[in-house]
Formats: C-alpha cells, sequence, structure tokens
C-alpha cells in the first residue's frame, strides 16, 4: 500500500535526486594592490568545475575571511553540498590575512571596529570594509564569472566584523555565514548598533546564520544578546540565531560551516519544484489532499487568490483542496533568488460518470496496436502487429522503436479520486472516457505527467497513444485515493 503520492512517485518510478559534478577547480592565486589598506592583498579564487563547460556562465561568491584558516574547509563544505544537490557550483574567494616583514597579522586591525587600550593594532574595520566593497568585489567582479551576488563567511573577529558590517554598510554582502562571534567587543558595542540599525536594514535577497557555542560560552562571546537584537530586524530579513552543544571555538566551525550553507541555500533545487497532483479535476465536495516535500522547502499558501508572503500559512506535507481557483502557491527561501511560484493546473468539476456499469468478475482486456515511428500521430495505414491480451504488463509485448495504441476498459470498484501517471520521455498522450487528459511533447522536460479526477464506480475507458524507443519504456501507473492512502490499482 503507498502511504503518499510521494512515495507513488518515487516508489513506482525509482526516483532519484540527480548529483552535479561538484568538484571545486584548483585554487587560483592572485593578488591586488589596495589603495585603501596601502597594501598587497593575495587572495585564492576556487572557480566551479561547470567553468571549464560553461565559461559564460555566472555564479555568487562566497567570500572567506581568515582564508588562510577557514578557506580549505569552505571549500570541501561546498564541494560536498554541491554533490548532494543542496546548492548550486558558487565562487569561493579566500580573502587570507596580511603579514608585514616583521610578521606581524592585520587581522586584529582589519576585523576589529574600534580601537581598544589593551590592543594596539585595533580598529581598523571602516579601511577593511571599504577594502572589500570598493576594491576586493569589484576587481573579482570584473576578472572572474561572478553574478554579482555575494555571500561571505567571518568566525570569531570575522564574525564581530560581519555583524558591524550588517549594522553599517549592509548592502555589501547578500548572505553571511557568522560563527562565535566575539560580540563582548567594546563592551558589547556592536550589538548596540545593530539594535538601533537593523530596523531599517534592507531586506531584499538577504540572509543572515549565526551560531555560537551552547553553555557558557554563548553568554561569554556576547552572542546572547544578538537573539532580542535581530527580532527587531524586519519580518522579510531571514535569519536564525543558534547554538551548538558540545563544541569548542575552533570545532564549531565544521558544524557552523555546512549549516550556515545549508541555511543560506534553503529553496534551492536542481529539480523542478512541484506539489501533486498538479494537474485534474477537484469535485468540490471531496476534499483532494495535495502533497509536497516540506522537509526541504518552505511551501506558503493563500486561499483567496493572492499571492503568498513570508506571513502566509505554510503547508505541513498535506492540504486538503476544495477551491483550486483560489488557491495560490510559493516556494519562500531564505534568500529571494531561489522563490519559486508553483503553479497548479486543478479545476474545480463534476465526479465523472462511467462508460457503463461492470458485470460481475469482469477483466480488463488490453487491445494494442504497433506501427512505425513515423506514422506518429495519425497512424494512418495498416499496423505492424496488433492483438489483445489479459496482461496489464503490456510493455513486455512492445520493443524497439515504435509507435501505438493501447486500449482499455478500466473497472473502477469505487467512488473517489484516481490519479493517472504517465511515464516516458518521448511523446504520449492518454485519454479518458474520450477526454484528453495528459499530453506529453517532445519539448517536455517532465519525465511523468499526472492527472487526477473524480470517478464513478464503474468502467472507464482508457487511451493511450505513444511513441516509444529502445531506450525508453511507457507505462501507465492509476491510483486510488481512499482511507488517507493512495492504492495502487494498476500498474
Amino acid at each position: 500500500m503507498i502511504k503518499s503520492l510521494l512515495a507513488v512517485l518515487v516508489v513506482s518510478f525509482g526516483v532519484t535526486h540527480l548529483t552535479a559534478q561538484a568538484e571545486l577547480l584548483p585554487a587560483d592565486a592572485d593578488s591586488l594592490d589596495s589603495m585603501q589598506l596601502h597594501q598587497k592583498r593575495a587572495i585564492d579564487v576556487f572557480l566551479p568545475k561547470d567553468h571549464e563547460k560553461e565559461p559564460a556562465r555566472r555564479y555568487e561568491t562566497i567570500y572567506v575571511l581568515d582564508g588562510d584558516w577557514n578557506a580549505k574547509l569552505v571549500v570541501q563544505t561546498v564541494d560536498f553540498l554541491q554533490a548532494t544537490g543542496w546548492m548550486p557550483p558558487v565562487m569561493v574567494v579566500s580573502v587570507p590575512n596580511f603579514f608585514d616583514d616583521k610578521g606581524v597579522n592585520s587581522r586584529d586591525r582589519d576585523l576589529t571596529p574600534s580601537p581598544q587600550p589593551n590592543e594596539p593594532r585595533s580598529g581598523g574595520a571602516l579601511p577593511f570594509i571599504a577594502f572589500l566593497k570598493t576594491e576586493l568585489i569589484p576587481y573579482v567582479n570584473q576578472h572572474y564569472p561572478s553574478s554579482g551576488v555575494n555571500l561571505v563567511h567571518g568566525h570569531s573577529y570575522g564574525g564581530l566584523f560581519l555583524n558591524y558590517v550588517i549594522a553599517t554598510d549592509p548592502t555589501i554582502f547578500d548572505g553571511y555565514v557568522i560563527l562565535d562571534p566575539a560580540m563582548w567587543w567594546g563592551n558589547k558595542e556592536v550589538a548596540k548598533l545593530l539594535d538601533e540599525k537593523l530596523p531599517s536594514t534592507p531586506t531584499q535577497g538577504k540572509g543572515i546564520f549565526i551560531a555560537g557555542r551552547t553553555g557558557v560560552a554563548f553568554k561569554g562571546m556576547g552572542v546572547d544578546g544578538l537573539q532580542p537584537v535581530y527580532d527587531k530586524a524586519p519580518r522579510a530579513l531571514h535569519r536564525q540565531i543558534v547554538s551548538l552543544p558540545n563544541e569548542t571555538h575552533d570545532s564549531m566551525k565544521f558544524k557552523g560551516t555546512y549549516d550556515g550553507l545549508r541555511y543560506l541555500y534553503r529553496g534551492y533545487s536542481q529539480e523542478k519544484l512541484s506539489i501533486g497532483p498538479d494537474d485534474g479535476i477537484v469535485d468540490p465536495s471531496i476534499p483532494l489532499p495535495l502533497e509536497a516535500n516540506t522537509d526541504r522547502f518552505d511551501f506558503h499558501y493563500t486561499t483567496d487568490g493572492s499571492t503568498p508572503i513570508v506571513d502566509s500559512p505554510v503547508m505541513n506535507e498535506t492540504l486538503a483542496v476544495t477551491d483550486p481557483a483560489n488557491l495560490r502557491f510559493k516556494s519562500i527561501a531564505t534568500r529571494s533568488p531561489y522563490h519559486a511560484d508553483l503553479v497548479l493546473h486543478l479545476k474545480t468539476g463534476a465526479m465523472w460518470k462511467p462508460a457503463r456499469g461492470t458485470k460481475p468478475d469482469e477483466k480488463s482486456t488490453y487491445r494494442y496496436r504497433l506501427y512505425t515511428p513515423g506514422q506518429w500521430p495519425h497512424f494512418r495505414g495498416t499496423p505492424t502487429r496488433s492483438g489483445t491480451t489479459e496482461n496489464g504488463d503490456i510493455g513486455k509485448l512492445i520493443s524497439g522503436d515504435v509507435a501505438g495504441i493501447v486500449d482499455n476498459d478500466y473497472v473502477m470498484a469505487d467512488d473517489g479520486y484516481y490519479i493517472f501517471v504517465l511515464r516516458t520521455s518521448q511523446t504520449a498522450r492518454l485519454t479518458l472516457d474520450g477526454k484528453r487528459i495528459i499530453e506529453r511533447g517532445q519539448t517536455d522536460d517532465r519525465s511523468h505527467r499526472t492527472f487526477v479526477v473524480p470517478l464513478h464506480a464503474g468502467l472507464h475507458k482508457v487511451r493511450c497513444e505513444f511513441v516509444q524507443r529502445k531506450s525508453d519504456d511507457v507505462d501507465l501507473h492509476i491510483f486510488h485515493y481512499r482511507n488517507g492512502t493512495w492504492d495502487n490499482v494498476v500498474k
């Protein structure tokens, strides 16, 4: 027994998630002379392997502060998330720290917002912001295939710095991974600045992920004070603040980087999003259950015809529908480039009457006629083969390059919703009781098409016309919804 429509599609067709070739290319070592910092700043640029095949394609860019320490971890995490389908190909730009002739590291200056008496090299965040905004990012955009959408990763002082960026110049980056930020700096002055600035922060396309450590460290680093501050930000500014248990200041970077990138790319999909069934007829007197993969996506909906927003209700796996005309769905991601409208093709209608009643113990008989593919779609002339069979698996009778027609009178034992699922990569069409319900053209990129319809019990006439190639089968599955499950009627 099939428990859900999603299981129907997975079990019946063996659907798997496609994975991309995700490896990033070896680093391109580069540098630029900074007028803002009066230094020659080195960078390492990691391009996606896809760039070799699609040199004109543009990519989002993830900038990694403390790149000499953190870039390897970010690159490995990006590789994994791309390979498993959780994020698209991206560029990674490592921004290492600068060491002067005496071996002094500039990070204490670059990443701190104000001078402190016990930190003689502190307080250079504003020039470093100017370097990123007016020099580094424009340089990368000019010399590498950047799309202009920029994310950033920062840990400790880097996390403090990024909160300062959000408070002072939030337009620089579109997504932030902030790990164990040193918010204690300057008597928590950056949190105070955020408290003032966040209510007017631009929200378009942005997402912020902040992770601290559970326990004493959450308060000791000053991360505990960020939640009430970020609660004042506009609702449309997607943000998440979490605490990670049983981690050290350094070890938390591993899980934090993974969770942060997962959060910023929540809503991304390699495949077309769908809620099913998305085509067919709804009888207003019989609620139709729609199902969706809600583990990965946030499907917001409205029932008055308006466009869903972040405050609209969220679908919880299944939603009963009686008025599809005014139903709207939107997958709202963490960042707006990955928002997606979902269009349903459901219409209101009455339950279909059968072609006739059924006889006791009546069995289905399949009638088939086979032609050469060139006789599609009119099927003129004599078929190369024809016959009848009581075996529903008529695919065993059909092989090679062929076009054909299969007719069957299906006995539907009960009233209710039936879903017809036609799977093929070729051209095909399906009619039910003389009405066209599914048509798949050569340009259709969906491997299967579905149509749901409320049927009265009795005999219903089904015809499938198709073109089949050697490497592909044409499969028709029919499922009946009753007692909260989709039962496999015909396969």
